[in-house]
């Protein structure tokens, strides 16, 4: 059996949202995410890289750093380019 490491990801809050903002967020390396809690949804950016590594080896599940603090979350949806295979959206939800 393997001891799996869980990925912790640095997380900032987005202020803004809209289509120009979110390609302009990808152009600098930072892909959109949305974190779903109970009715209320926190928009964020994350490393693509460090998120493709938590995909594959973690089973979809990594710690989130935001403002000091760490919750684990799930990935529940990846949009994913078609033709280049990266992320262009992630939906995150806590595991409780």
């Amino acid at each position: 059996m393997s001891d799996k490491t869980v990925i912790t990801i640095e997380a900032q809050l987005r202020t803004r949202c809209g289509k120009s903002y979110t390609h302009a967020l990808r152009r600098s390396g930072r892909i959109p995410a949305v974190l779903n809690h109970k009715g209320q949804s926190t928009l964020l950016e994350l490393d693509p890289k460090l998120l493709s590594k938590a995909w594959r080896d973690n089973g979809r599940e990594f710690n989130l750093a935001l403002d000091g603090h760490s919750k684990k979350v799930r990935i529940t949806e990846l949009q994913l380019d078609p033709v280049k295979r990266l992320a262009l959206h992630v939906d995150l939800a806590p595991v409780e």
